[in-house]
């Protein structure tokens, strides 16, 4: 497996994903090597993080949307453009930091445990799991949240033109990552990271998280 990223399946394809397009990384998104299992056959658990994922995903679109948009017009705001902007930056401080805590106490640990118990891991003294990767992921999103909206607040008070557009440039570029990482976050733990809760937790154990979670 790969040391750094067992989440990773295609290694050799890593010189495309430099060149293809952060808000497009499509060869990302091959098909996991993890056998799928279907949304009806998850637990309540699973699926109800699931259904997080695609409010998330409608919001993300709705920013990239905007992003571009923003772009276009010179990094000029309308009521449409902050309307979505600000849809992401209050889900990123108020729903994300809910929907991480459920995955990291309830879930997290005891697949941690059970994928270093089935192999499922990297090398090295300190083997690393999907889980490792996934949390540095919660970690990243908020700090690129923070950073582009410090970004854009920074713009907004600057009078000259030149240096305006610059720092909103780098709001923008962050923009695109956090589009690009949440994307490729969720991919992840839909398609590999819960089947693989499904294959190594029993149901039993699934329901238990169910139950303290609410």
């Amino acid at each position: 497996m790969n040391s750094n990223d067992p989440v990773k399946k295609y290694v050799e394809k890593e010189k495309e994903f430099e060149e293809a397009s952060p808000m497009n990384p499509l060869d990302a998104f091959s098909p996991s090597t993890v056998d799928p299992v279907a949304y009806k056959d998850m637990t309540p658990f699973l699926q109800k993080l699931m259904d997080e994922h695609k409010v998330f995903i409608t919001v993300l679109d709705n920013f990239e949307s905007a992003l571009i948009n923003w772009q276009k017009n010179g990094f000029h705001f309308d009521d449409e453009i902050n309307k979505k902007f600000n849809e992401l930056f209050s889900f990123l401080d108020k729903n994300t930091p809910v929907h991480n805590r459920k995955e990291e106490k309830e879930l997290f640990p005891l697949l941690h445990k059970r994928l270093l118990e089935s192999g499922e891991h990297s090398s090295g003294e300190e083997p690393k799991t999907a889980v490792d990767i996934m949390e540095d992921e919660h970690i990243k999103v908020a700090q690129l949240g923070a950073l582009c909206l410090n970004f854009l607040g920074l713009g907004s008070r600057l009078e000259d033109n030149k240096s305006r557009e610059i720092v909103f440039e780098l709001a923008f570029e962050q923009g695109k990552t956090i589009v690009e990482t949440m994307r490729l976050h969720i991919f992840r733990e839909d398609e590999t990271l819960f089947p693989l809760a499904m294959k190594l937790i029993s149901k039993e154990e699934l329901k238990e998280m169910e139950t303290t979670s609410t």
